[in-house]
């Protein structure tokens, strides 16, 4: 099974897919800190366990960068142990999965300044008018992403002795 988070938009994000499965949590006033008990309710709601999941896909970017940084932290705690992969994709990539390839993609950053994805380049780009945005698409496409995504980092658990402990 393959976890889905996007922290990056506004809220949370959270998506579960399986052989066919998915089901998904979308909380637009959630933060970060919520994303522990929001994954023990899609889990719950779903019955599914933690266990049954085997990688995990973060949005990296652009965006909330509080939410980035949660989402990020929240993913590589889960993938510590060694028993899941990590894969990160930019937001505007993952995004653009929902259109034809070469379709303009496009966030609000801030004031007039808009993240823009277009002919596979970002940008941060000025608008005088605010342009059609792609903030609240869903991210059910975003799973069939993770097989082509090499894994960002594989961890496992080092229990070393502390080294200034005394024996």
């Amino acid at each position: 099974m393959d976890l889905v988070v996007d922290c990056s938009r506004k809220g949370v994000n959270l998506g579960l897919y399986a052989s066919g499965v998915s089901c998904e949590l979308s909380e637009p006033d959630a933060k970060g800190d919520e994303l522990g008990l929001l994954l023990d309710r899609l889990l719950n709601e779903n019955n599914f366990e933690l266990e049954q999941v085997k990688r995990v896909l973060v949005t990296l970017g652009p965006g909330s960068f509080t939410g980035i940084r949660a989402g990020i932290a929240f993913c590589e705690g889960l993938c510590f142990g060694g028993k899941r992969t990590l894969h990160g994709v930019s937001t505007l990539k993952a995004l653009a999965s929902h259109f034809p390839e070469g379709e303009e993609i496009i966030l609000h950053a801030r004031a007039n300044l808009y993240y823009v994805l277009k002919n596979d380049c970002e940008s941060l780009i000025k608008f005088e008018t605010p342009p059609q945005t792609h903030e609240n698409l869903p991210i059910t496409p975003f799973a069939k992403l993770i097989p082509q995504i090499k894994p960002n980092r594989i961890q496992k658990a080092n229990y070393l002795m502390n080294p200034y402990s005394t024996p």
